[in-house]
């Protein structure tokens, strides 16, 4: 009979762990789970708006550029075709080496568009929303 009662209570043990600490889901999930969602949602945000920053920053180097170009023109669409092109066009502004240092996704690279007289550059944010950031002469506009 001595091991029928250990069987019986090592077979219930996992239902009473169960039943003492159900009551404790709630409290895990305000204390520990949305914190880390939280802190995730923050890093987003702030990665998206390093990116958009960084965009502003080149929109303003590409709003100087035909005020000191010989063209007067935006640099043309062969001039800026990848990112160290754009370094080179926009060298005054020191960008890194590296388009993840701006908050940019390597793996989208940028689009780069211009006749001229308007340009269009856009990138995409590292953020977990990938959120594709368009500079034009008009403004900065984020889209997902």
């Amino acid at each position: 009979m001595c091991w029928f009662k250990q069987y019986l209570i090592l077979s219930l043990l996992p239902f009473f762990f169960l039943l003492l600490f159900s009551g404790c889901e709630k409290a895990v999930e305000e204390e520990v789970i949305k914190p880390i969602e939280m802190m995730y949602g923050q890093k987003n945000i702030a990665t998206a708006e390093a990116a958009i920053s960084n965009v502003r920053t080149v929109r303003a180097a590409l709003m100087r550029y035909p005020a000191l170009s010989e063209s007067n023109e935006y640099p043309g669409e062969m001039e800026m075709f990848n990112y160290d092109s754009l370094r080179e066009v926009l060298v005054d502004e020191n960008l890194p080496p590296d388009m993840t240092e701006l908050m940019w996704d390597p793996s989208f690279g940028f689009t780069y568009r211009s006749d001229g007289y308007t340009f269009t550059f856009e990138v995409r944010a590292l953020s977990g929303e990938r959120e594709i950031i368009t500079a034009t002469p008009g403004g900065v506009t984020k889209s997902q």
